[in-house]
């Protein structure tokens, strides 16, 4: 259609943004029911925010790198205004302003679009959805514990069982820079380091060195202290050497706090018999600025090239930023594109491009109002059943049906209704059942899909 220009535009869309088709959203809208389902099963509650903030509420909460990708602009009444680049930040204002209707410790979940104007990539885009979770108001070492609980039953979950959850404590990597007298540049070092798997150790060292001014035996003893060695692994330190590793730790620096708080954690993992799924990874220091204690960042095993699909950690400080009452918090966040992009690649899902489990062909028009009767009795069993709205040709049905990628086939006319027996056609297969009744026809697609979940 032209517009009033006589003039047509071009139909396109920003770089880095993208439209999602049906085939695309099905699978998403499941994953995020599904990690819902997840969240209120640990007690957490939903809540939402705005995706326009004031940039003053943003800047300076993330680090430098992230203040230059904000979306920021002056709205029409000239506020200084900005799109959220997580969902932490906000969730810190939000509980500052709401700290007397809240009840402590406050469990939430927020499933939303954030924004970051940084360049793209495999399974990175600059609108992305977060799927946040956050224990407020606890300090205990026992929060951490619990979000990683519901990391390891988020991926459980969705079906995605060659998953690692990688994790680390900020304060331990600050007392082994203090062992070498580096605490007060920590925040730069932290961040080239949690870069070595994207640039490599020798890189790191560089850029510590060149552009740091650190000497290269610091630079060196640092990384060897970390067990960042030329033949590190990505999947970080497993299995019963992680608690040798940690004690070493423990002996070795002043502040010990921080290695007892990742052995006890790593202590409850193994008791509840999942420590296969974890790793103690020196080489995770999360980038962002407002990270104080654990933190931890979760890898699919067999597709690592894409890198973290659920991050998080201890942010003690970041609600004392907007008022003068200081709530400890943790939590994690799902990156729901980068994980679909993931699953996508290991063939986990089929695509479709309809939610409908069968589909009521129209023979006669004057039976609407009995094919929607039919749909009631499926959709009040858990069947998604769509109605064909228009008479037309079996054939032509079938094509829809087809196209849709809708596997059954429910068929009757007036003679069907006069008995209560239907047909029903299993597209997929090729087979069909005659004059059977609505309940067999439930228990047939219900039993399906169970099968095919």
């Amino acid at each position: 259609m032209a517009n009033i220009q006589g003039k047509i535009i071009s139909p396109k869309i920003l770089k880095g943004f993208r439209d999602l088709l049906p085939e695309s959203m099905i699978p998403k809208k499941r994953i995020i029911r599904t990690l819902e389902q997840v969240f209120e099963s640990f007690g957490f509650s939903p809540i939402d925010t705005p995706a326009l903030e004031y940039t003053e509420i943003l800047l300076g909460k993330g680090s430098g790198e992230t203040d230059k990708q904000i979306y920021r602009f002056e709205d029409h009444g000239g506020r200084d205004v900005a799109l959220r680049f997580d969902l932490t930040v906000p969730l810190a204002r939000f509980v500052s302003q709401h700290y007397s209707e809240l009840v402590f410790p406050f469990k939430r979940y927020h499933i939303a679009p954030v924004w970051r104007g940084e360049n793209t990539q495999k399974g990175r885009y600059r609108e992305f959805y977060q799927c946040d979770f956050d224990i407020l108001g606890s300090d205990s070492v026992n929060a951490d514990f619990e979000i990683l609980q519901v990391i390891r039953n988020g991926f459980e979950a969705i079906g995605c069982k060659d998953y690692i959850i990688n994790i680390n404590h900020r304060k331990l990597l600050n007392a082994i820079l203090a062992k070498f007298g580096e605490e007060a540049r920590s925040q730069k070092i932290l961040q080239t380091i949690d870069k070595i798997y994207k640039v490599g150790r020798d890189e790191v060292v560089r850029i510590l060195v060149e552009d740091e001014g650190m000497s290269a035996d610091t630079v060196n003893g640092i990384l060897t202290t970390l067990r960042l060695n030329e033949n590190f692994s990505k999947e970080g330190i497993k299995g019963k050497e992680i608690f040798t590793v940690l004690e070493n730790l423990r002996d070795e620096v002043e502040d010990k706090v921080a290695a007892e708080e990742l052995l006890t954690v790593f202590r409850n993992l193994e008791e509840c018999g999942v420590l296969e799924h974890f790793a103690y990874n020196p080489a995770i220091t999360r980038g962002l600025d407002y990270y104080t204690g654990i933190v931890f960042e979760s890898f699919i095993t067999d597709r690592m090239e894409f890198g973290s699909v659920c991050s998080g950690g201890r942010y003690d400080n970041l609600t004392g930023l907007y008022s003068k009452n200081i709530v400890p918090g943790v939590g994690a966040s799902f990156g729901l594109d980068r994980l679909l992009s993931v699953l996508e690649d290991k063939q986990m899902f089929t695509k479709k491009n309809s939610v409908a489990d069968v589909m009521i062909f129209n023979l006669d028009d004057s039976l609407i109002a009995k094919y929607y009767l039919l749909a009631e009795k499926m959709q009040a069993a858990g069947i998604n059943c769509e109605v064909v709205s228009s008479k037309s040709k079996l054939g032509n049905q079938f094509k829809l049906a087809e196209r849709r990628q809708v596997r059954y086939a429910l068929i009757a006319g007036g003679d069907e209704f006069e008995v209560g027996k239907y047909n029903l056609k299993d597209i997929f297969a090729g087979e069909e059942k005659k004059a059977i009744s609505i309940e067999e026809i439930i228990s047939e697609i219900k039993e399906n899909k169970k099968v095919n979940v």
